[in-house]
């Protein structure tokens, strides 16, 4: 059954700030570190600013993310129970169109990744949201020895903020691809690059797709600084796309030390 979206965004507060979910983070040992802070974020809505926060990397499933929402709506200085709302996350069409994966993440305020759905959302009052950029290409790049972000043709998120007049903070998710392994090759790995979504086998604990209690952390950096450029040319966007990676480098070198299986990590970019 297709629950209609504003069913799952009406109990977003409900199921998130349960006691249940409360103990997800906890699961996870989950901490944060950001540089801009969600009252930040909260202000630069209320002045008038929109934001798109890019996270890397995408993993199975974002426990990161999952944790960062809970916490959020759970917390006095967090965005509170209109994270839904306030700022969404963006997803690929097909995944909006299964039943139950569409309801379950409904309660992020999922809305379609699509071109002109952004644009169009970056043009209103608090039309800030969540990117994965690198998708699940991401997914088949990363191993126990490297990170690695789908990124270097990634750029219409560049261009599509500075076009409207937004600004991107990148968000760097460690242990997001550690939760659970992934069958990174065959048809399975090949038909889940064409959906956008993970069909791939995975596991876990035990070897079942159960979730590792593996250490997440959450690190958000400062915003970029984008110019507000209604006709940006290829040399613009190429410009600030180079700084935004330089920038994503930087926040996964500052923190990586936090996190007993990254220490050693190199972040590299494809």
């Amino acid at each position: 059954m297709l629950t209609p979206a504003a069913v799952s965004r009406f109990a977003s507060p409900y199921l998130l700030c349960s006691w249940a979910c409360r103990q997800i983070p906890k699961y996870f040992s989950y901490e944060e570190y950001h540089e801009m802070t969600d009252a930040e974020l909260m202000d630069g809505h209320a002045s008038g600013k929109r934001f798109i926060l890019v996270a890397h990397p995408h993993g199975v499933f974002s426990y990161t993310g999952v944790c960062g929402a809970i916490a959020t709506m759970s917390s006095t200085n967090g965005i509170g129970r209109k994270l839904a709302t306030e700022v969404p996350t963006a997803a690929a069409t097909v995944i909006r169109t299964f039943p139950l994966l569409k309801d379950l993440l409904g309660v992020f305020g999922v809305i379609d990744a699509a071109g002109p759905v952004l644009k169009k959302r970056l043009s209103r009052n608090r039309g800030s949201f969540v990117l994965y950029v690198g998708g699940i290409a991401e997914l088949f790049e990363t191993s126990a020895k490297r990170e690695c972000c789908y990124l270097l043709q990634r750029k219409g998120f560049i261009k599509l903020a500075m076009r409207t007049g937004a600004d991107v903070v990148p968000a760097y998710f460690f242990g997001n691809t550690a939760v659970l392994s992934v069958l990174s090759t065959g048809p399975l790995a090949t038909l889940s690059r064409k959906l956008g979504m993970s069909v791939t086998l995975t596991w876990g604990l035990w070897g079942l797709p159960i979730p590792k209690p593996v250490k997440l952390i959450y690190t958000r950096g400062r915003p970029l600084g984008l110019p507000h450029i209604e006709n940006p040319t290829d040399a613009d966007v190429e410009e600030w796309h180079n700084k935004y990676v330089a920038q994503l480098k930087k926040l996964f070198d500052d923190y990586k030390h936090t996190h007993p299986l990254y220490a050693d990590k190199e972040l590299q970019f494809k």
